[in-house]
């Protein structure tokens, strides 16, 4: 080699990869008075309201916890079931409905 040349490095390269954008959807939960509503993760549990974003497709479950001297009466969308199980596949929200048991 010349001593007026200088090496040139090997050039290193990876192949460009890209990976699909994740649809995710937005969870919005809330609770009317006399009950509070809850998601399997810790940190959202006995919440007036919540709101997550999950993938398409993730299973979720909420639950509905009454307040003493109140009972479930159902979800405002007319879910009836407690908790309720589903795969979220559009942005969802709704609330927990509570009642007194003195009715």
């Amino acid at each position: 080699m010349d001593a007026g040349k200088k090496a040139i490095g090997a050039i290193v390269t990876s192949p460009i990869t890209s990976t699909s954008a994740v649809t995710q959807y937005k969870l919005t939960v809330g609770a009317n008075e006399g009950g509070t509503v809850s998601f399997g993760e810790t940190s959202l549990r006995r919440r007036s309201a919540f709101y997550i974003y999950r993938p398409a497709g993730t299973e979720v479950t909420v639950t509905a916890e009454p307040n003493e001297g109140y009972e479930f009466s159902g979800w405002s969308n007319g879910w009836i079931g407690n908790p309720i199980t589903w795969k979220l596949n559009s942005n969802v929200g709704f609330s927990a409905e509570f009642k007194t048991t003195d009715d």
